[in-house]
């Protein structure tokens, strides 16, 4: 894995964008790993959406997307353009902490450990592992490297905690499924969602900001911070309003978000 990895970090982009786009192309014909998962969910949330061409893209841009992020590591990603992050980053200099709502739009990855590599944000992440070990060793290096700070799900409410009231930025995202969450409306169908960003806003006391991010062409992304949100005091409302704001994103983007994940699962079914 190390050395496949030193070698896509000094391939042209044009040719890694080649072999990302085959890359769809075997996955959609040939190893249709959530396939079906992804095309139920884009034709729930966006049904004038062709399946086929929409989910190759996003198989495509996520798999870019790692190498791009390989890129960065070596500091040869110049694209990556930052848009309204300053408050952000005058709260981390002023050890003021805040919270980050952010979601798995784009290249993600990217995005984030760019965000502490470059600008020097203090990013606090909770992050699960890939199960694949050579991944997992591959993908851990890169994160840290960039200088945020990595947290274990498993206890990691109190760890983000912690880590907002000691002045850092931490990152949460309601895209993806939480088993032991409450049932919120996304794209028009009950999803199953945290209720921390709720609870940690009111524990600490600190705004809300989002960030978003999309890909404007091979080597090239915005990320835009923007916020403070206005929440509700009610928890669940205030993680619904949280909620609809990504869905705002993907709307603005639906090739570029998860739809591998299965987001709309019931618990325990």
């Amino acid at each position: 894995m190390r050395a496949l990895a030193w070698i896509l970090a000094r391939l042209p982009l044009g040719l890694s964008a080649g072999m990302a786009g085959a890359l769809a192309w075997i996955w959609w014909l040939v190893i249709p790993v959530r396939r079906r998962v992804a095309a139920e969910n884009l034709a729930a949330a966006f049904p004038e959406l062709p399946p086929g061409p929409t989910l190759r893209r996003t198989f495509r841009e996520l798999a870019l997307g790692y190498v791009e992020l390989l890129h960065l590591d070596r500091g040869r990603l110049p694209g990556v353009r930052f848009e309204g992050h300053e408050a952000l980053l005058a709260r981390g200099a002023n050890g003021q902490g805040a919270l980050l709502l952010a979601g798995h739009g784009g290249a993600w990855e990217l995005a984030l450990t760019g965000a502490a590599r470059v600008l020097g944000m203090p990013l606090s992440i909770m992050v699960r592992a890939p199960a694949h070990p050579g991944s997992a060793a591959l993908i851990e290096g890169l994160r840290a490297r960039s200088g945020a700070e990595l947290l274990d799900p498993d206890g990691g409410f109190k760890a983000l905690l912690r880590s907002v009231r000691a002045g850092r930025i931490g990152v949460v995202t309601l895209d993806q499924r939480q088993n032991n969450g409450t049932p919120l409306p996304f794209f028009g169908r009950s999803a199953w969602t945290s209720r921390g960003i709720g609870v940690l806003a009111r524990r600490t006391g600190v705004p809300v900001y989002t960030v978003w991010q999309w890909r404007t062409g091979t080597g090239q992304h915005v990320v835009r911070f923007g916020g403070p949100l206005a929440l509700p005091d009610d928890n669940d409302q205030a993680t619904a309003t949280c909620l609809a704001w990504v869905e705002d994103q993907i709307r603005a983007h639906p090739h570029g978000w998860l739809w591998l994940h299965d987001r709309w699962k019931v618990p325990h079914e």
